[in-house]
């Protein structure tokens, strides 16, 4: 990570009152307010340096399932930690029985939510980004029920 991102997360410090949050896109989960960037600070940051933030949120998901990670997220992870320690991310690696409740409700939401969005698209294509990223898009043929006309 750039010196510039590690400072922008070195800067979002753990505070035991920060409010749980849904994000629909990217993470299509919960996160808690004082772990995520301020969207203006966020889109300064090049797609590379915003992916490895979203990539982070993604191993956490892995850690919260109990899934084993990769030796490359593994790495990855323990290099982010050594870098922004501070970042309140970091001190969220285990769910409360609440906690665990209200990330299932939002995935459900979520998904509720893209196929409702979605449901009714002429073609709808996920790609694969690596690292647990998707880069999704939907194509709509708004002249299908026009009877032909343009």
């Amino acid at each position: 990570m750039r010196e510039s991102t590690i400072a922008l997360l070195n800067s979002l410090r753990f505070r035991a009152d920060a409010k749980r949050k849904v994000c629909l896109i990217p993470l299509g989960s919960i996160y808690w307010e004082d772990e995520m960037p301020d969207l203006l600070d966020l889109v300064k940051l090049d797609a590379d340096e915003q992916n490895a933030i979203w990539r982070l949120f993604g191993i956490r998901f892995k850690i919260w399932d109990g899934e084993r990670l990769s030796a490359d997220d593994a790495e990855f992870w323990e290099a982010a930690r050594s870098e922004v320690s501070d970042w309140a991310l970091f001190r969220r690696v285990t769910l409360s029985a609440d906690d665990r409740e209200a990330r299932a409700k939002a995935e459900s939401d979520v998904e509720r939510e893209f196929a409702a969005l979605f449901g009714s698209a002429d073609q709808v294509e996920l790609t694969d980004k690596g690292h647990g990223l998707q880069e999704f898009s939907a194509t709509f043929d708004l002249t299908k029920n026009a009877g032909g006309q343009p």
